[in-house]
């Protein structure tokens, strides 16, 4: 399962870096300056006066763009574009194309964490048991976790802001896959069904994207139709249209598919007649003292018939009480899920 494209992570610092920066004001660039002075940074002489060539060690570069981020305005870090290059490299066409902002640059070299852990495989998944109304094991899903040199846990939030800030959503998405996969095929949990989350924007083209973690299910000697592959409903998807073709791929392929954290927002009754899942996972907040409450209890019956009608199985998500799982077993829910039933852990 590896996709030398999604797997490439681009030196970001070397070891001798040339920083060039386009301030949008001369008051930007005058607080640029006194930074790079107090730090003791050569500063080199430019055709063009706006801009700043500053020149910097690996040990010095995430100080001075600390220092910089706390004297400059959010504005004056969006507004300042950044191209950082190897010490002495003069820039190519290519390199002026890919200039990012000064606030970017901060969020990647403070994000290096996140290189060093994918590059030390310091990555895993946890499994968290889905069971059926009667408490007998359905499934699991599997919940990505990174692991600090330390042995700090680091949770999957963590891992995908970092990800969504640095361009490494790519990396990180098949990462998390390959994890799944491996800690369900370590399990030998056959007969049981794993619940994979996925982010469409990470795939640009389902074929040839998709096509190793196809591959490597094979390979590990897993049914592609015990794979049930979440698309999030709070995941902002600007193309409906790449979306249902990547949900396509994955059903060609023999996956099935589920729509998450149904109720967590606006769209979920619109995704769900658009992308027409084999699940539908019910958020955890909706789930959360039903037993008590009647305005949630009529929102997740109308659910469970929405389901019913469209021939989706539906998991309630949260299940932390007797009364809670009591409530939703007699909804007709067809799956539970929560620390109730079982809490993550490592395969």
């Amino acid at each position: 399962m590896h996709c030398p494209e999604c797997e490439k992570i681009k030196a970001l610092v070397h070891p001798l870096n040339r920083l060039l920066l386009a301030p949008p004001m001369a008051h930007t660039r005058m607080k640029i300056l006194d930074v790079a002075r107090r730090r003791c940074l050569t500063i080199m002489e430019m055709d063009d006066p706006a801009c700043l060539d500053i020149r910097l060690a690996r040990s010095d570069m995430a100080a001075f763009l600390t220092d910089a981020n706390g004297v400059l305005s959010q504005e004056e870090t969006e507004h300042c574009r950044a191209l950082l290059l190897e010490d002495d490299k003069e820039p190519t066409i290519s390199d002026y194309m890919s200039t990012r902002t000064l606030r970017w640059l901060i969020a990647a070299v403070k994000g290096q964490w996140l290189v060093t852990m994918l590059e030390q495989d310091r990555l895993f998944s946890m499994l968290q048991p889905i069971c059926r109304p009667d408490g007998s094991l359905f499934g699991y899903e599997a919940l990505l976790r990174g692991r600090e040199e330390n042995g700090d846990i680091v949770s999957a939030g963590s891992l995908f802001t970092v990800a969504a800030d640095t361009q490494l959503m790519f990396t990180l998405d098949l990462a998390a896959r390959r994890q799944a996969i491996t800690a369900f095929a370590r399990r030998r949990a056959r007969g049981m069904k794993l619940f994979v989350n996925f982010n469409p924007s990470s795939i640009y083209d389902p074929a040839y994207c998709l096509r190793t973690t196809h591959t490597f299910v094979r390979d590990m000697g897993l049914n592609p139709a015990d794979i049930v592959f979440e698309v999030t409903e709070t995941t902002e998807v600007k193309d409906q249209a790449h979306l249902r073709g990547i949900l396509a791929f994955y059903r060609q392929a023999g996956f099935r598919v589920a729509l998450d954290d149904i109720g967590a927002g606006f769209s979920g009754l619109n995704m769900l007649q658009e992308l027409r899942p084999d699940y539908v996972k019910i958020d955890m907040a909706l789930i959360r003292d039903i037993d008590q409450d009647h305005y949630k209890q009529s929102i997740v019956r109308h659910l469970v018939g929405i389901a019913n009608d469209t021939g989706a199985r539906i998991v309630a998500e949260g299940i932390e009480t007797d009364t809670e799982r009591a409530w939703v077993a007699d909804a007709g829910v067809d799956l539970m899920q929560g620390y109730l039933l079982g809490r993550p852990a490592a395969a």
